[in-house]
């Protein structure tokens, strides 16, 4: 049943395209929560961010991201910030156990920073694809401020994420150990990560890998695979074919 708020519906601040979001989105969906989206662009959302934390220290909540970055949940007992406190604060049934609480910790800290940078680069490395994303998810104005500013916001990027093909490299990596322990913890044949039952845990690792899998059922506009070049296209294939990437898949299906 829907969580209803008095005259006021809960308002998510996201960046649309981020994994980070959609897992809060679909952390706040699963448990029935109802709210509205605020859907700002990279640079664009920091003041929009400051707004909704002004006088509360709900940013500091998840280490994964800075003081500033989304997504933000509005409610009316203050904001709510980070995508695990979003999910927790959304569907607390999610989270039961040291398990599944060392999970979401190691796939907020590892996988989603390493998949951000890979997609960024990868978006980065194919022309017009990032306002392409920007005129799908995202108003005109913004749209058209992103392609008036990109020239500087890109390299701000680039710089603060180390989104290069060294970069790029280190995190496939690291992207590559996580899938391998997923891979390995389901390899028992459950149908879950810790077990009979979808937690917190698998909505976590499908939400964070989704930009490399592409789930058709993702909460924002995302590119096919035929939108990158040949060895983005191969990369998108072998982790989709990965038991991991399956998994992942798998649970979109289920679940989203």
């Amino acid at each position: 049943m829907a969580r209803w708020y008095p005259s006021f519906v809960a308002e998510l601040i996201v960046i649309p395209f981020s994994h980070f979001c959609e897992k809060a989105r679909w952390g706040l969906e699963h448990g029935g929560v109802r709210f509205r989206e605020r859907r700002v662009l990279p640079a664009m959302h920091r003041p929009v961010v400051r707004w909704a934390l002004r006088g509360s220290d709900a940013g500091e909540a998840d280490r994964h991201s800075s003081r500033y970055s989304t997504p933000v949940l509005v409610t009316t007992s203050g904001p709510v910030a980070g995508s695990t406190p979003i999910v927790r604060h959304g569907a607390p049934e999610l989270f039961d156990g040291s398990e599944i609480e060392g999970w979401v910790e190691r796939l907020d800290d590892v996988l989603g920073p390493h998949t951000r940078r890979m997609v960024y680069f990868l978006v980065f490395e194919t022309p017009g694809l990032l306002r392409e994303l920007a005129a799908a998810n995202a108003d005109r104005f913004q749209t058209a401020l992103l392609g008036l500013g990109e020239r500087f916001i890109v390299p701000r990027m680039r710089k603060a994420m180390r989104i290069d093909r060294a970069g790029f490299d280190r995190s496939h990596g690291e992207v590559q150990r996580i899938m391998d322990e997923v891979a390995d913890a389901t390899g028992d044949g459950r149908p879950y990560l810790t077990g009979e039952r979808f937690t917190a845990a698998d909505l976590t690792f499908a939400a964070l890998l989704a930009p490399l899998v592409l789930p058709p059922t993702y909460g924002a506009v995302m590119p096919g695979p035929e939108r990158f070049d040949s060895e983005a296209q191969e990369l998108i294939r072998t982790t989709r074919a990965h038991p991991a990437g399956a998994f992942a898949l798998e649970l979109y299906r289920r679940h989203r």
